[in-house]
Parts: C-alpha cells; structure tokens; sequence
C-alpha cells in the first residue's frame, strides 16, 4: 500500500505527553509510524500516496463529539439521510470526524424514527461520522426542562423501554432524571443491556443523585446547565447533582465550553475538582451552528433564534438557552484560551476521553500507531487547514 506522510507537524501525544514537532505516516488508513524530528522518505514517488507539510502546524487526532442536535438548519430529529448528512459534514469540516447525533424530548415515535433512520445510515455509508444516537430526554423533571416541550416529557414506560431496546445497538447514550418514577427501574433495565446512562435535565437531591450513579449512572448530561445544584432551604445548604457529580470518581461530566453557556470560573472548578480524565467537552450544537446572527430555526418543535453566539428561545423573561451554535473545537480553544487548561489536556477532552466513553479507545481518539488515522491541522491561530478521516482528507 502507498504511504502519506505527515511532515513538520507539532503533534498533540496521548497521555499528556504534550506535542512533539516531527512527522507520522499513514500507511492504509492506520498510523503506522511516528517521529519527532525530520523523517526521511527515502521513498519512490510512485510509491507515495502524498506528502502533506503541515508547516508547523498542530496535528490533532480528530475530535469526537458525544453531544450534537444540528447544523446548518438542519437538525438529527428530521430523520432523513440529507440531514443527518449536512450536520456531519458541517462538523467535519471543523476538525469532528466522529459524531453523536442527540435528539430531543418527542413522542416514541418520532424518536424510533431517528433511530431506524441513523441504523440505515450506517449501514449505507462507509465513511464512519456516524457513531450512534444519544437520547437527550423525555425522562426528564419538568422544572429542569430547558428548551424540551413539556408535553413531550414523560415517565419510563415498560411498554416504551421494550420499543427503545430494540435499536439498543444505534443508541450510545440516555439522558434522564434519576428522581422522576421509574427512572429507578430503567437504570438497572438500560445498564442490563450496555446502555450508557446520563443524569440530566434533572432536579435529583444529593442523595438521589448518588442512587443513581449506586444503580448505574456514570455520566451527566452538560455539567451545571438544567441540573440541581447548591441552594438554602429553611436556611439549611444542601447540594444536587452537580455537586455529587463533581465529588464521585468514575462519573463523567460533559461540559459545553461555548463562552455562553457556562463562566470560565465554573470550567476551571470542574477541571480541578475531575482533571481531564472525567471531563468531556461537547458542543450541543443545534440546527443554528453554520447560521448567522438572528437566524431562526426549529429544535424539537420550539422556535429559536441565534443571538449573541447561542440559540435561544421565547423572549423577555421566558427567554432560555437553546444549545450552542458553537462546533467542538471552539470548545477546545476556549479552554485553553479562556481557562486556562494546558493544550494537550484539553484536546484529550475532545479525542481520547470521549473515545473511551465509546469503548472506542484502542481504534481513535489520540495520535499512536495502529490507530485509525483520523486527523485535523490546526494552526496556532485555530484555523483548520486540513481534516483526514482514515488518512484521506474530506473535502
């Protein structure tokens, strides 16, 4: 097989090795060789697939995002082969060769749509964007609903959970409130199938919290946003699932770095109080991500708008966050720009972490040889100038 050469890459190592400026070589689709240093060819053209010299640029692994509604007007809910396309493009471009696409709290049927429509997906498409579904909602408490229709939500059902089990192989990820009745019971049904479970849109106390992740839950649902948290009752403290999410160890918490959603103040406390290893960035992009200030769009039935770099939705008072318009990588850059966070740390937040909450680990998410080589050119001022999924660049 032909051999692509990477040269004159300032390459972001797993395992906070840090980056090393030197060269790989991508051998069909796999990395088969790394250097610091200049590498010498010493090849014949003809056996040469190219050279790429990335001029000093960074070479990151390509970014993995475990939390993505939309792009470009269009959103996972349409259940089409033409959006699912258009959002994982959209992404792509911007250094995310591998998505979970969410939807959003809706009847059993439209979600089952979403799910036969992604297994078909995969099974038509080779080039691997696609790595599941995740299932924001519609477990969720009414008073931690975000931009979710509260006609759409709704309690754990066995006749429901028997329908969703059938597509347990499309679906990578629930997200629901382990206080509501029945969230019990559908933890242990979901964990007994391999079914990660995520605390979310939730008013759980401590110590429903901490039953939750007793039973099975190991992640939560973007840190800090729809979640309970700290506050004074009869002049009492008392603290919620974000508290108990940031003090267990083995719990995984998504965080939207979008400069919107949450303060660097809060990024930072989570960063100190997990470090990198249960940290996960995501975008909780919407169909507004790709779209100009003031667009208008649809999430799950409610109307947004894009304004002040977000999706928002209602006006005055009962104006709420809607999601980002953000991609994976402004995550990654405000972290260290805006955080504080060492660059290889935060890029492991968006490649190797999120690999492993795939069990996808020992095939992407760092820069090693016998990976998948999937890659993105980073420059220092955060421009991309190249992505290559399986080696190949994508257009």
């Amino acid at each position: 097989m032909k051999k692509r050469f990477f040269t004159n890459a300032r390459m972001i190592l797993p395992d906070q090795r840090g980056s090393i400026l030197g060269s790989l070589v991508v051998e069909d689709g796999m990395i088969t060789e790394i250097r610091s240093g200049l590498l010498t060819i010493g090849l014949p053209v003809a056996d040469l697939a190219g050279v790429i010299d990335c001029q000093g640029d960074y070479l990151f692994p390509g970014l993995i995002d475990l939390h993505c509604h939309g792009a470009v007007g269009h959103d996972a809910m349409e259940a089409t082969p033409t959006a699912f396309d258009r959002i994982l493009r959209h992404h792509l471009s911007h250094g995310t060769t591998l998505t979970v696409l969410s939807t959003v709290s809706a009847p059993l049927e439209g979600i089952l749509s979403v799910l036969m429509a992604a297994e078909q997906y995969i099974t038509s498409t080779s080039d691997g964007f696609l790595a599941g579904i995740h299932l924001e909602g519609p477990y969720f408490a009414r008073s931690r609903r975000g931009a979710h229709l509260e006609s759409s939500l709704r309690e754990p059902s066995d006749q429901e959970t028997r329908a969703l089990l059938k597509h347990r192989e499309i679906i990578k990820r629930i997200t629901i409130a382990p206080e509501i009745p029945g969230a019990c019971e559908l933890i242990l049904e979901l964990k007994k199938h391999g079914i990660t479970i995520s605390a979310g849109h939730s008013e759980a106390s401590d110590s429903e919290a901490k039953t939750g992740f007793d039973l099975g839950v190991t992640q939560v649902t973007h840190l800090y946003n729809c979640m309970s948290s700290q506050r004074s009752h009869l002049g009492t403290r008392t603290t919620g699932l974000a508290e108990a999410a940031l003090t267990r160890r083995g719990v995984l918490c998504e965080l939207i770095a979008d400069g919107v959603h949450l303060p660097p103040t809060l990024l930072r406390l989570a960063w100190m109080a997990k470090g990198w290893e249960e940290l996960v960035l995501v975008s909780d992009a919407t169909a507004g991500a790709g779209m100009g200030e003031g667009a208008l769009f649809d999430l799950g039935g409610i109307p947004c708008r894009i304004a002040n770099d977000a999706a928002w939705t209602g006006t005055g008072s009962g104006r709420r966050l809607a999601g980002s318009t953000a991609c994976l990588l402004d995550g990654v850059r405000f972290m260290v720009e805006c955080v504080g966070i060492p660059l290889e740390e935060a890029v492991a937040m968006a490649t190797l972490v999120p690999a492993k909450a795939l069990g996808i680990e020992r095939e992407r998410g760092s820069i090693d040889r016998g990976k998948r080589a999937d890659l993105v050119r980073v420059s220092p001022a955060w421009q991309v100038n190249g992505v290559w999924s399986s080696g190949l660049k994508v257009v």
